[in-house]
């Protein structure tokens, strides 16, 4: 659907203006203060001759000309007659702030669904309903319904919310400038994601940022953060609901390992979409990315304190959020002692004393310094911004940031805040010019240029996304021989095995498997075999195999009443490594979702996993396992000789693949263990559950 009557409209009807306060006033208000089109704008009123000294029409069929966007002020029970006329006037938008609809029960959702109904029949984009309308700076164009300070807020921050109250936070915000905000409520025909892809394709946009509570269309956003990884657009996301399991039954590990949260954050991070955990983080890169001239090219940073005391402070939370620090250069390092008092010494952190603090052309000379060491991909200024008459060092470190800043070849600069003071409003303008972000204090600073340099060295590797095209119901699980023969079938080596109705036919079949080897339940309907004493390994001679046939049958029919005996699976027993994981999730939204991680009985204890997006690169799958807490473990812990986790990479990829090709028929798989050794991998048992529709 083409949005750019609705938030690039020539002409512009408000419905409903008026001069008192609500939302009829307070838009008109808006409108003819902040907007620059005035003469395409018709106010509406059937009681009103005049609003604000502005000429009324009674209805919108009135007005002289036809009507890109009408903004409808007016209660719920007015909207669909009035839609009815906006077509009339061939509106291509409309803005419903009218609340009573699907945020009130099943009622309003009958409402809303009659709403997006009409508005789909009459081709009109509606924002809301329940909503407080949009900002569209470059455009010039202001509907929104809170009143706000009068000042300049054009930047290019693009800003989506299904919350009102969080764009008019945003407005409120004075470090923030944005290109086009928006309140879309209840999304009617208009989904976030649409807002979300219009902002991606915006050229006045340079970072986007958004409030999400819940996904509608996932093959679009997928596309749309595919589209802005390409373009190394930064999209800073805030979403909420991420404690939701995304699957109703979790049969597998594997199922009750990826919650909606895990596969959210795989899909940002498969795209490198920035996550903030709330509104001031979020906010606050977004801001930050919209002052940032270019991106760092390194994630080593210098950073620059003018005391010890804050020196010691920010060394310790580079380590608590594991910001490299750079090793200056031997002729950098000595250059910056000459420049600090016979007391001082140059580290990273830097305490650069009163020396250089103090001092503007010095500051400058010291920056410059650092810039061209080869070590260093950025720098870092650490100093509470508080209003320069109480503090004069801020003059002298603002001047010299905004003079190295001019310096084609400077390397990006943030300024990171200890306290949060009243900021110096002089001071913040000037970094703004600059192009130096002022970060928030602390923890807050720093965890923001932790994911602002991920961001920055993120390198995008473009894959098909492979999101089922309906959804399932429902699902049946198989046997681990079933599971291990689709595996099978499916191009991935799985170890010799046979099933056995009887004593005999096991018998006869370890003429071919041979000694020693394990005795499982083959059923179906028993998925964790050992829990109800349906497992026996290591047997050696033909007297242990038919014991263990027996004691068996003979456990899972107490433990297992129900369950439905087929006799056993005879598997030869496998060299043992260290235990890993592969698992298959097919999340309803994003498709089938890939686990790694520490296997065995471990991995409901530990629940050391990784979880990204099928299908996976050979880099991707490595970059998995290399994220893994007991990865160590694969590259040979205390003198073990190192696993092979090229192969286990490889098996990764493989199972990747087959899941992607398969995601309509697979809904969960466990792999578990996989033995990985300094040979290769070996599949020890596998869980497979399939869609039944």
């Amino acid at each position: 659907m083409n949005l750019d009557k609705l938030l690039k409209p020539r002409s512009v009807a408000i419905i409903g203006a008026n001069d008192k306060p609500g939302f009829g006033g307070d838009t008109t208000k808006n409108y003819l203060k902040f907007s620059r089109n005035q003469e395409h704008l018709y106010l509406i009123h059937p009681k009103k001759e005049e609003v604000f000294g502005k000429k009324v029409y009674r209805s919108i069929l009135d007005v002289p000309e036809d009507v890109d966007l009408a903004i409808i002020c007016t209660s719920q029970k007015t909207v669909l007659p009035l839609l009815e006329d906006c077509a009339k006037k061939k509106a291509g938008g409309v803005v419903v702030f009218a609340s009573g609809y699907s945020e009130v029960g099943a009622e309003g959702k009958i409402l809303q669904e009659e709403l997006v109904k009409r508005a789909d029949e009459l081709g009109i984009a509606v924002m809301g309903p329940n909503c407080a309308g949009f900002a569209n700076f470059n455009a010039g164009v202001f509907a929104f319904a809170f009143l706000v300070e009068e000042r300049d807020r054009k930047g290019n921050i693009g800003m989506v919310s299904q919350s009102g109250q969080i764009v008019l936070g945003g407005l409120d915000t004075r470090a923030m400038g944005f290109s086009t905000v928006i309140s879309s409520g209840n999304s009617c025909n208009v989904k976030v994601e649409d807002y979300l892809d219009y902002l991606v394709e915006d050229e006045d946009t340079k970072v986007v940022c958004a409030y999400m509570e819940g996904v509608t269309k996932p093959s679009q956003l997928v596309e749309t953060f595919r589209k802005a990884a390409k373009k190394k657009k930064p999209i800073v996301m805030l979403k909420t609901g991420k404690s939701a399991k995304s699957q109703q039954l979790a049969a597998s590990h594997t199922g009750s390992l990826s919650g909606a949260d895990r596969v959210v954050r795989s899909v940002f991070k498969r795209y490198g979409v920035i996550e903030a955990e709330d509104l001031e983080e979020m906010m606050g890169i977004a801001t930050a990315l919209s002052w940032l001239r270019r991106l760092p090219e390194g994630q080593r940073l210098a950073y620059l304190c003018v005391s010890g005391g804050e020196a010691g402070v920010m060394a310790d939370l580079t380590e608590q959020y594991q910001l490299p620090l750079a090793e200056y250069s031997p002729e950098v390092k000595a250059y910056l002692q000459t420049l600090v008092p016979d007391y001082g010494t140059v580290n990273n952190p830097f305490d650069m004393t009163a020396g250089i603090g103090y001092n503007t052309p010095v500051m400058v000379d010291a920056m410059r310094a650092i810039s061209r060491d080869e070590n260093v991909d950025a720098l870092a200024i650490c100093y509470t911004i508080t209003p320069q008459v109480w503090d004069d060092t801020i003059t002298h470190m603002v001047e010299a940031a905004s003079i190295v800043s001019k310096d084609e070849d400077m390397k990006p600069i943030f300024w990171i805040p200890y306290i949060e003071h009243t900021r110096d409003v002089e001071s913040a303008d000037a970094l703004k010019a600059a192009g130096v972000p002022l970060l928030p204090t602390g923890c807050y600073g720093c965890n923001a240029l932790r994911k602002i340099l991920d961001f920055a060295v993120f390198e995008f590797e473009d894959t098909e996304g492979a999101i089922p095209e309906r959804l399932h119901k429902g699902s049946v699980g198989c046997s681990e021989y079933e599971s291990l023969c689709y595996l099978d079938a499916h191009g991935v080596a799985i170890p010799p095995q046979a099933v056995a109705a009887t004593e005999e036919e096991a018998v006869e079949a370890v003429k071919r498997l041979g000694y020693p080897l394990s005795v499982k339940i083959h059923s179906a309907d028993i998925q964790h075999k050992s829990d109800v004493g349906g497992v026996r390994l290591n047997l050696r001679d033909e007297a242990g195999l038919r014991d263990a046939f027996r004691t068996v049958m003979d456990n899972c029919g107490k433990n297992a009443p129900q369950a439905r005996l087929e006799g056993v699976l005879l598997k030869p027993m496998l060299k043992t490594g260290v235990e890993m994981i592969i698992g298959v999730n097919n999340d309803k939204d994003f498709g089938p979702m890939i686990m790694v991680g520490m296997g065995g009985v471990f991995v409901e204890l530990f629940k050391d996993v990784q979880l990204a997006c099928a299908p996976l690169t050979r880099k991707q799958a490595i970059r998995m396992i290399d994220s893994l807490k007991s990865a160590p473990l694969l590259d040979g812990y205390r003198g073990s000789e190192p696993c092979n986790k090229e192969a286990l990479a490889e098996l990764l990829v493989k199972i990747s693949e087959m899941a992607a090709s398969g995601r309509e028929e697979i809904r969960e798989l466990d792999i578990n263990p996989v033995f990985v050794t300094p040979e290769g991998v070996a599949i020890a048992d596998a869980l497979l559950v399939k869609y039944e529709d």
